[in-house]
């Protein structure tokens, strides 16, 4: 019995001089923000705490799985070379959102000004190149607005955004397989763009499913649109599309510029 008090004594002094176990530290968040020269890889808890510009000959490259916090802004910019007031990634060179199946990349952003529903600008392709997929982007003015640009979209989710993708200027992306729902509208096509829109699914926006100007004309096909106030509206009775795709809108096709509507 004394040899087993005088075991445990021991065991008890050697544990009072062990150190007390550490506290594992959680990675630091990466804070980014301004103009990015060269290449840039962002992984893991990224927070946008500012305008992104990646300029022509730069590259941004975001992994699989990236989650990027994105802080918002009442600010009024006066640089000439960022394109809105509220915080945006503005990509003049390339960007590439590598998201995945299995590891989406999301853009979260913070509570959106007092009175305002819209937290940030979103990504602008301003005659940048390069391809976001398997993302998820909400809140924003544009999820994904191009400008003489024509990156592939594809298996993205952009939801609650005041107007999902926009294709201006003679831009064509390759907009694929993308889910958007709960804006203002889903995709438009404005001044002389002609993106092939394949697949895509466009719902519960409380304007326009699809948007189409008289100058754009975009291919569609197997695209599903319900739920929208309108879901298809254009002005050309000449552009190709399946009415069975649009179906369960308040109303499913209309023509524009007097053309009448079913």
């Amino acid at each position: 019995m004394t040899r087993i008090f005088a075991l445990c004594g021991l065991l008890l002094a050697l544990a009072g001089c062990l150190p007390p176990p550490v506290a594992e530290t959680p990675p630091a968040v990466r804070e980014i923000a301004g103009v990015l020269l060269g290449e840039t890889v962002l992984a893991g808890e990224i927070l946008l705490a500012g305008d992104v510009l990646v300029p022509r000959g730069s590259t941004l490259i975001i992994r699989p799985g990236t989650v990027v916090h994105i802080r918002t802004s009442e600010s009024t910019k006066i640089d000439p070379e960022y394109l809105s007031p509220a915080t945006e990634i503005l990509i003049r060179g390339t960007l590439r959102c590598e998201g995945s199946e299995d590891a989406p990349i999301r853009f979260e952003a913070g509570p959106p000004p007092a009175g305002e529903t819209i937290a940030w600008a979103g990504i602008i392709f301003a005659g940048g190149s390069g391809s976001v997929a398997w993302s998820s982007i909400a809140a924003a003015e544009s999820g994904i607005l191009c400008i003489a640009a024509a990156p592939e979209l594809h298996h993205n989710t952009i939801e609650g955004c005041r107007y999902g993708i926009v294709a201006q200027k003679g831009s064509a992306p390759q907009i694929l397989d993308n889910v958007l729902s709960g804006g203002e509208g889903g995709i438009f096509c404005w001044l002389d763009s002609q993106p092939p829109l394949l697949r895509n699914r466009i719902s519960d926006n409380a304007e326009e499913g699809i948007f189409v100007d008289a100058s754009s004309r975009p291919r569609l096909g197997r695209n599903m649109v319900s739920g929208n106030a309108i879901g298809l509206a254009l002005f050309s009775r000449e552009l190709p599309f399946d009415a069975t795709e649009i179906v369960d809108n308040g109303e499913n096709v209309r023509f524009l510029g007097g053309g009448g509507g079913q």
